[in-house]
């Protein structure tokens, strides 16, 4: 059973001249691909968002599936960028990384939604590019989802109630993801949800929190990788992926269940917002 992975940060940490083949390499576990340059440490960030789509969309004229950019941390936009980002079309960005920037407020900070942050928003919006709200904090979740016109959407994170961190999303935040029809992509990062030194059985019991408390339809895979080191054993790339669907036969679910949270119910939200 192949996946769709809604987060992995190889165009940032691989040369570009390695991610073609890493992109081929992995065909045969992947069904799809969406790829965020996170561009918090990098200089000339549209540069290189530029080099990297590039990069993806010859491996995507002749692969067996589609690679689609994205962006982590606006903080480097300034408004004569914006033809240039149309053109890229990301598939979403992040407004911010863990921090502050002039947008808005990020997991690891007090600050807030700004006017420049809104008005950058409502524009991507307006031309079909998604907002991630995963490093974003409270306080500007909640002023963004007051003015969002999109589903909820979180690319890579977990869930509070499980492991209580600033990365993590409450229920309130993702009954706004379920009732708005979004889509949560569940990191495999071990900080971020285990108090112990992490395992599969860590991912399965998120997986159970999730499940248990609001169904399985808005769940899905943000694995992080390349994002982290801090990965559990016998999953930390993608012929890993096996390991979690063995567990998660063995916990109950259905071999249904686990294409929707694999790759179907990724299939389905872009199927529904293209649509919209």
């Amino acid at each position: 059973m192949k996946i769709i992975d809604l987060h992995n940060d190889f165009l940032t940490e691989l040369k570009n001249n390695e991610i073609i083949g890493y992109m081929q390499d992995n065909e045969q576990y992947l069904s799809g691909l969406f790829a965020p340059v996170w561009t918090t440490e990098l200089n000339n960030a549209l540069k290189k968002i530029i080099e990297k789509n590039k990069i993806l969309k010859k491996f995507n004229e002749k692969s067996n599936y589609k690679a689609k950019i994205c962006i982590e941390d606006m903080f480097f936009y300034k408004e004569h960028m914006l033809d240039e980002i149309l053109k890229i079309k990301p598939f979403y960005v992040g407004m911010c990384w863990n921090y502050e920037n002039k947008f808005c407020g990020g997991a690891y900070s007090d600050a807030k939604l700004t006017t420049k942050g809104i008005n950058l928003i409502k524009t991507l919006e307006n031309n079909d590019i998604l907002i991630d709200c995963s490093h974003m904090n409270l306080k500007s979740y909640k002023k963004f989802i007051k003015i969002t016109q999109k589903p909820i959407f979180f690319s890579h994170t977990g869930f509070s109630e499980v492991i209580d961190d600033k990365r993590n999303i409450n229920c309130e935040q993702i009954q706004d993801v379920v009732q708005s029809k979004g889509i949560i992509g569940l990191y495999f990062v071990g900080k971020y949800i285990s108090k112990q030194k992490v395992n599969i059985g860590d991912i399965v019991k998120n997986i159970d929190y999730f499940a248990n408390k609001f169904g399985i339809d808005n769940l899905c895979i943000g694995s992080d990788f390349f994002g982290t080191k801090d990965l559990p054993e016998n999953l930390k790339s993608y012929n890993n992926i096996v390991n979690l669907k063995i567990q998660l036969l063995k916990k109950g679910y259905s071999k249904n269940d686990i294409a929707q949270i694999f790759y179907k119910n990724i299939q389905n939200f872009v199927k529904n917002i293209i649509n919209v």
